[in-house]
């Protein structure tokens, strides 16, 4: 399964607005690269199933109420797992697809950029009638 979806329905799941079913069917719809009429399915159900099978998830419907999803079980169980554990924060960069720069940057000591100053702060001294 994609890591990218599972990050989508995740942040799915985050966001607690009402319209969270219309949302996920345009994830999925959009995952699956579109959906398909209750007869298209039922004509080429072997194929449907197939390609669940081969990881590709399938929309079946036209109406967001009357959506049905064919997703393999070893897809389902991935989503689950992934859903149900805390993540590391080199996890949830795999899952957005970060690819690190391929070599690492040394920083030397010593080698600093100018110093920060402080603003200076107004005090009792430097107050009119304070200085005599």
């Amino acid at each position: 399964m994609d890591g990218r979806l599972v990050r989508q329905i995740s942040e799915l799941g985050e966001t607690g607005d009402g319209d969270g079913i219309k949302e996920l069917a345009q994830v999925l719809t959009a995952a699956a690269g579109g959906s398909l009429t209750v007869k298209a399915a039922r004509d080429t159900l072997s194929k449907v199933l197939d390609k669940a099978r081969g990881g590709d998830m399938q929309v079946i419907g036209r109406k967001t109420e009357d959506m049905a999803v064919v997703i393999s079980l070893k897809d389902l169980a991935a989503l689950v797992r992934s859903a149900s554990r805390p993540k590391s924060f080199g996890s949830a960069l795999d899952e957005l697809g970060f690819k690190p720069l391929g070599r690492r940057i040394k920083v030397r000591p010593g080698i600093d950029g100018p110093k920060l100053l402080r603003p200076r702060k107004a005090t009792k001294a430097a107050s009119p009638g304070m200085g005599r």
